[in-house]
């Protein structure tokens, strides 16, 4: 099941991508003909932030986030463990609390309309708590599936690819 929910997310990402790529050839096209597209530049923002956000949670599902491994590096095993836990808590926490910061945002833009396109503001703030959410639920995931451990032994064998 979460295969399926991991690779439809993928698909998600690349639609929402092409999207923007088109919104934005749409608009510039018409624009260059005389027949501007007044609501190109908002659909692809909208499109944008949504690609951002789901993009974001695929490279955490992934482990694939810039790290600084310099402060991890010099710590005993242990340590590191200590550090990586903390660092996850405060992620989770971050994400959660700018997730629902968003939601109380989104809500409040409902009613507010985007312009030309007559879509509600409240779709492109969304796309943050939504980014969130998920980002949380791979977090949460990847430390289930694997242990903390997992984890830090994952981040130290990518580190050791890039050497």
């Amino acid at each position: 099941m979460l295969k399926l929910f991991d690779r439809a997310e993928e698909l998600v990402a690349v639609m929402l991508l092409a999207g923007t790529v088109l919104a934005v050839l749409v608009g510039a096209i018409g624009r260059s003909m005389g027949h501007p597209v007044p609501s190109g530049p908002e659909i692809a923002q909208l499109l944008m932030i949504w690609t951002c956000m789901i993009g974001a949670d695929l490279v955490i599902r992934r482990g694939e986030h810039i790290r600084i491994s310099a402060l991890p590096d010099a710590l005993p095993p242990a340590g590191r463990k200590l550090l990586h836990l903390i660092c996850l808590i405060c992620i989770i926490a971050f994400l959660t609390y700018c997730g629902w910061l968003g939601w109380k945002l989104a809500m409040s833009n409902w009613a507010r309309e985007m312009g030309a396109s007559g879509l509600s503001y409240g779709w492109v703030t969304l796309a943050f708590p939504v980014g969130c959410a998920l980002m949380v639920l791979s977090l949460i995931r990847r430390l289930f599936a694997h242990g903390l451990l997992y984890v830090i032994e994952s981040e130290n064998r990518d580190t050791e690819q890039l050497l």
